[in-house]
């Protein structure tokens, strides 16, 4: 998502903390790091920082890593902008109009948000290796959802026959014509 940032607001009343963990699957967390520095998904952390988050290593179905940061202290500070979410109700009562639909899954979704550079310090974490931070909105923070939701609003308000509920969008149509004028529209 193109010229979209985050901002993550922190209380400064509640004091930084660091918090290193031993990580058993190394070989396998370095090729993850790897493929996340060539991505532009983080980056290598130098300097002084106040937060330091532990990592967690999830495996997937697939055999792959999911990389996620224990930002439950990081989460303390974390001012929330509280951008609304729909409710089932009014995601319900928007569909149903069309007779032809197409379902979209975003790809890991929160990785799509640049994280704005005066945030970054605050998803720093800690590896056999060093440490790292995240230059795109990380799984795990508690205002993620909130600001994908809003940057999802902002994409696709004038989208018709369109609805969304953060990575998941849903395309309507009467026809296969509609239907893919406005399939069009979203991909763009």
């Amino acid at each position: 998502m193109n010229g979209i940032k985050a901002k993550i607001l922190m209380d400064p009343e509640v004091v930084p903390v660091y918090q290193p963990i031993p990580v058993p699957l190394e070989e396998a967390l370095d090729r993850k790091l790897d493929e996340m520095l060539k991505r532009d998904i983080i980056e290598a952390k130098t300097g002084p920082t106040s937060w330091v988050s532990p990592l967690v290593v999830v495996g997937k179905l697939n055999g792959e890593l999911r990389l996620c940061l224990d930002l439950r202290r990081v989460n303390e500070a974390v001012l929330r902008e509280h951008h609304p979410m729909p409710s089932v109700v009014e995601y319900l009562a928007k569909l149903g109009r069309g007779q032809l639909w197409s379902k979209l899954d975003i790809k890991e979704a929160f990785h799509q948000i640049e994280l704005d550079v005066d945030s970054r310090d605050a998803t720093t974490f800690i590896t056999q290796r060093g440490l790292y931070r995240f230059k795109r909105l990380p799984f795990g923070l508690v205002t993620a959802p909130e600001l994908f939701q809003k940057a999802m609003d902002e994409t696709l308000s004038g989208c018709e026959g369109t609805v969304w509920y953060l990575d998941d969008v849903l395309v309507e149509g009467k026809n296969v014509q509609e239907h893919d004028k406005r399939l069009e529209q979203v991909m763009m």
